[in-house]
């Protein structure tokens, strides 16, 4: 399994609380890493499984050292 590791920029697609905390979980897709997670009041303990799909909570996008991030976003470090 790939390890998080270099500089991104951060892009927060939902608010956190629009989530169930237990479902948590990083992809990666390409150059990109994702944190999805299972909106609140589908996941389902004990399967540890989501009822209805999950969702995009934030997404980390690789950057050069003198690159800067978009407006909105922000630059942080893994």
């Amino acid at each position: 399994m790939a390890k998080i590791s270099g500089t991104f920029c951060e892009r927060l697609e939902a608010p956190e609380r629009s989530f169930d905390r237990r479902s948590f979980r990083w992809i990666h897709r390409g150059k990109v890493w994702l944190l999805i997670g299972c909106p609140r009041g589908h996941w389902n303990p004990r399967k540890q499984r989501c009822k209805v799909g999950t969702r995009a909570y934030s997404m980390l996008e690789p950057v050069g050292r003198r690159v800067r991030c978009p407006r909105g976003e922000k630059r942080i470090r893994k």
